[in-house]
């Protein structure tokens, strides 16, 4: 089990009390000793998938790992945070490595031990995301992004979403997992990917949590056996609410195990700063074991 210093908890703590903007020098000391902490417990990687692409990643495993198997959660990071200098900007906004009840904690490991995998995606063409629908091209980067906040998948992911699917799929195999608790969150682009992840490999998830992103209702027979907690901001100026509102009915109508949270005069980066704080999201996601479609086979 992995043991952190009594520092680290220190300034975790600390860290929600005086907060990021606060410059009193013990404040500012302890948010940079907090990041430097972090940071060093999120292992740097680069993986070469079969497509060509170098993909730089992240993954904490505990120090000691356990005998059992244990869950692996992945995370996808927003637009803005492409690139592949695989810096913190991949996890900044990620409440389930920079909050208060982080998964890197002591505590939280005693509850939810667990691997993490944040790979980032390329930003080497225009419209590199980690989904790919019709109309997305480097000239047309956004086209085919319905109103409605829909879009449709296109038949070949993109090179990002392949090389991550595959890197999922590879850690599956060197780590200790346990492959009936694999789980993903993603939130803007990120919420795009949650989606696609699923469709694209609805044999590999136990629960997915969308956040304020497009999806494609066409691919519901291939996730709705999937568990769901789906969130967005009513208020949401970049990714239209109206998408996660259709993909709620929907799984809702096939009874499927999905929650839906939208929050009321939200906007966009706000709703996952929300939904990161919900006290239920982390055990509610641990509770979740993979189902299986009748065409399905386990791995």
């Amino acid at each position: 089990m992995l043991k952190l210093s009594i520092p680290f908890i220190f300034f975790v703590f600390l860290s929600c009390i005086v907060g990021n903007a606060q410059k009193d020098t013990l404040g500012e000391k302890a948010y940079n000793m907090e990041k430097l902490t972090i940071d060093s417990l999120l292992t740097k990687y680069v993986f070469s998938s079969s497509n060509g692409l170098k993909m730089p990643y992240r993954l904490f495993s505990p120090n000691n790992e356990a005998q059992t198997k244990i869950p692996l959660v992945v995370f996808l990071h927003g637009r803005g945070d492409r690139g592949v200098d695989n810096d913190s900007k991949i996890y900044h906004e990620a409440g389930i490595i920079i909050n208060s009840n982080s998964l890197l904690g002591n505590t939280m490991q005693s509850q939810y031990p667990c691997h993490i995998l944040i790979p980032q995606c390329s930003d080497k063409t225009e419209n590199e995301e980690w989904a790919k629908w019709i109309g997305n091209s480097p000239e047309t980067p956004f086209k085919g992004l319905g109103t409605d906040g829909t879009y449709k998948m296109s038949t070949e992911p993109s090179e990002s979403g392949a090389a991550a699917l595959e890197l999922i799929e590879q850690t599956i195999k060197d780590k200790n997992i346990d492959t009936d608790r694999v789980y993903i969150i993603g939130l803007s682009m990120g919420g795009f990917g949650t989606w696609e992840f699923t469709a694209r490999k609805p044999h590999l998830f136990a629960g997915a949590i969308p956040m304020a992103g497009y999806s494609d209702p066409d691919q519901l027979e291939k996730i709705k056996h999937i568990s769901f907690w789906i969130f967005h901001g009513d208020m949401d100026k970049w990714n239209p609410v109206a998408g996660s509102r259709t993909m709620f009915k929907l799984l809702s109508n096939s009874n499927a195990d999905v929650r839906y949270t939208e929050y009321t005069n939200t906007g966009h980066r706000e709703s996952f700063k929300k939904a990161f704080n919900e006290a239920e999201l982390i055990p509610w996601l641990f509770s979740k074991k993979r189902k299986m479609n009748s065409s399905q086979e386990k791995l």
